[in-house]
């Protein structure tokens, strides 16, 4: 795959976040990219910069320099996480995100280079148009399938991850990754003007030019996270060398560690600690343990859910479909923060609805709105998939209580839910004001 392609992809398939519905496009931005780039670079909306000398030698840096362009804003949109729980995701300026791109994709082998110490994730960082996102994603039913393996072959279990992991990667980590740390601090001007240099003053300009946190949303954020987890991924190794990859199981900064007793278990713990706080990441305390494997007693949501659903075989329709929607609207009141309405939503997504069936789902549709905004994506696909299949929608009850969810969360500044809900109205044809 050539660079061009590259980095048309990462501009046509990966510049906005995966979260805003599929009306947010930057395709002909991405076919265009390269035209733009030369454009802006004769207008010198930004310019090349040469990079300092080697200390001690006459010649500049091979392949060295920089960027002279304005650091910008960033449009936020804020959406659910969790029950009083939010997370930002963000639009970057084409700018600075598209040079950040194109110095991606232009010098991809040596990205590969340093991505290619990943260790203990099974999540390829590869680049394609076959993918829907320009980079291929995460395959989380492998991830759960080597849970499973690693809880049969283990005592104990080690499961943390990093408190807001985009939000305070530190971006000069970016070269301490790529080059080591010790490497870059004894000599740092070696290092002035570098890829890793350049793809950290870039993602700056992209975040306002600061240092720490980088954007959540763009895929070329998920290639830096990588770089950095591949490398901690070779620090851990190092350290605890007795360790088998088929034992650790990472998805980005999130860990589980299978063991045999409970002191190789805190000794995992502990490197997992320092070596992120190497890297100026702390790991958060609330979803870090070190467990004993024992035998599950109680009956998870999950469970309680697939046993009903194995009762009786077949679509679910009339009586059973109302009976589903019944138990899952109480075990979400049961499991809070767990995403119960989401499941149960991707469950129903699957099936056909005749007529008969339109009065239960809109009123769970309409309940689950407000209890799992979260769900706000899945809520909007059965909503149009149910008009487009029986034509029988309650268009103005629909309106009538997305206007008023719309409106509330706009005095919110809740703009993730304010997105869908507009985009949801348009699919069914309603015409729309606020």
């Amino acid at each position: 795959m050539s660079y061009e392609k590259r980095l048309s992809s990462l501009i046509s398939k990966g510049y906005f976040p995966k979260e805003l519905p599929p009306v947010f496009s930057t395709a002909s931005f991405g076919e265009c990219i390269s035209n733009i780039l030369d454009e802006w670079q004769t207008k010198k909306i930004f310019t090349n910069i040469p990079s300092g000398k080697v200390p001690g030698k006459k010649k500049k840096k091979r392949n060295s320099y920089g960027y002279r362009v304005e650091s910008a804003d960033l449009e936020i949109i804020s959406m659910p996480k969790r029950v009083y729980e939010r997370r930002n995701i963000h639009i970057t300026h084409p700018i600075p995100q598209a040079l950040l791109s194109y110095e991606l994709s232009k010098n991809w082998k040596t990205v590969q280079k340093w991505l290619s110490r990943q260790t203990f994730s099974m999540d390829e960082i590869r680049i394609s148009d076959n993918y829907y996102r320009s980079i291929k994603g995460i395959n989380f039913s492998a991830h759960s399938a080597k849970k499973a393996y690693i809880e049969s072959a283990s005592d104990w279990l080690v499961k943390t991850d990093i408190s807001r992991f985009y939000p305070t990667i530190y971006t000069h980590s970016i070269t301490w990754a790529a080059y080591g740390k010790e490497k870059v601090k004894r000599n740092i001007n070696l290092y002035t003007g570098s890829l890793a240099d350049r793809i950290d003053s870039l993602t700056r300009a992209c975040n306002r030019n600061q240092t720490i946190g980088i954007p959540i949303g763009p895929e070329s954020s998920r290639v830096i996270s990588e770089i950095i987890s591949s490398r901690i991924d070779e620090l851990f190794k190092a350290r605890i060398s007795n360790i088998p990859t088929q034992g650790v199981d990472r998805l980005q900064d999130d860990w589980f560690v299978g063991t045999r007793s409970l002191e190789n278990a805190e000794t995992i713990l502990s490197s997992v600690t320092s070596i992120y706080r190497e890297f100026g990441l702390d790991i958060n305390g609330h979803k870090t343990s070190i467990d004993r494997i024992i035998a599950n007693s109680g009956t998870s949501w999950i469970s309680e859910i697939g046993a009903f659903l194995s009762h009786k075989s077949g679509p679910i329709r009339g009586g059973r479909l109302k009976e589903l929607l019944s138990i899952c609207l109480r075990l979400q009141t049961e499991n809070p923060n767990d995403r119960v309405i989401n499941y149960a939503l991707s469950i129903i997504e699957s099936q056909r609805f005749g007529y008969r069936d339109v009065e239960y789902l809109e009123s769970f549709l309409l309940k689950s709105a407000v209890i799992s905004p979260i769900s706000m994506d899945r809520i909007c696909r059965i909503f149009v998939n149910l008009k487009n299949d029986t034509g029988k929608i309650s268009k103005k009850t629909i309106y009538d209580r997305f206007k008023i969810l719309a409106e509330r969360n706009l005095e919110n500044g809740n703009l993730y839910e304010v997105i869908w809900l507009i985009y949801t109205l348009r699919g069914l044809k309603n015409t729309f004001e606020l």
